[in-house]
């Protein structure tokens, strides 16, 4: 008994290091990243920067959670946490929901912006964003896998939900990851028009990511821990709602449904508790 309890003990000193790291080198690195920008934006400087340097820092939580692994575990810490992130062990139904959830999401958005405006989108444009110049749909597609998806999803899902769980049940920890999430976005508050312009729309954006991350615990714990599903789901959500002609209509009525589904999902998740991963 006294030997389980100095370990439990060491495990929970242990997980709390490991947590303040992850944040402080995700965090660290995004930031970094942004700055230049806010300050860009925010007091007319010129400093230098590159066209992709808004996506650079996507790759924060894969960097935070590459460093926090090494840290922890040395080089055997990386290849297990890479191992069990991009395993393929996990059961085709989850591929299939995580592609099919975002083409249900816009069937029903474009349907709605059908009723809506009495036009259908134009079909031309899906997917296409002026932030991506000269980038037909699967080339945007890529694009938004690769950060949104790879960059993101690594750290969030790949990384954090993981440790978390170990400790709290899934509910707890995917809110506690929301969280986070929610707090890494900050200085895109200081440079995107998108985020400058939401106003009181930061409510629905805040509770949309907070439900929106209940769902991709539910995806990835499915999925046996692989962020795989995860990446094509979050690519796949991006295409829809970062694309010029989703602004309004169709973004609103994707969040709604996450939200929607998140909600049904809360529960689930409540009993869902630590296990050995």
């Amino acid at each position: 008994m006294i030997m389980k309890h100095i370990d439990n003990g060491s495990d929970k000193i242990k997980f709390q290091r490991n947590l303040k790291i992850y944040i402080l080198v995700t965090f660290g690195f995004s930031w970094l990243m942004w700055l230049p920008l806010v300050i860009n934006h925010m007091w007319n400087a010129r400093l230098p920067v590159l066209p992709i340097q808004h996506y650079l820092a996507s790759f924060g939580p894969l960097v935070g959670a590459i460093v926090t692994s090494s840290i922890s575990d040395g080089w055997s810490g990386v290849v297990k946490w890479g191992q069990r992130a991009f395993s393929l062990r996990f059961s085709l139904k989850w591929l299939l929901i995580a592609i099919g959830l975002p083409v249900v999401y816009g069937i029903v958005a474009m349907a709605v912006h059908r009723i809506i405006t009495g036009i259908w989108p134009d079909w031309s444009q899906f997917g296409l964003t002026a932030k991506l110049p000269g980038l037909n749909i699967w080339l945007t597609a890529v694009v938004w896998m690769v950060t949104y998806g790879l960059g993101e999803e690594s750290g969030w899902r790949g990384y954090l939900l993981p440790e978390l769980f170990r400790h709290y049940s899934l509910l707890k920890a995917s809110l506690i990851v929301a969280a986070i999430w929610i707090l890494w976005h900050l200085p895109a508050f200081g440079f995107n028009p998108n985020y400058i312009n939401m106003g009181f729309g930061v409510i629905g954006w805040t509770i949309s990511l907070a439900y929106g991350s209940l769902l991709l615990s539910w995806i990835c714990q499915g999925s046996s821990w692989s962020i795989i599903p995860v990446i094509l789901w979050h690519a796949g959500f991006d295409l829809l709602t970062a694309s010029d002609q989703a602004a309004t209509i169709m973004a609103a009525v994707c969040s709604m449904l996450v939200i929607v589904h998140g909600i049904y999902l809360s529960r689930r998740l409540s009993v869902i508790k630590s296990n050995a991963i």
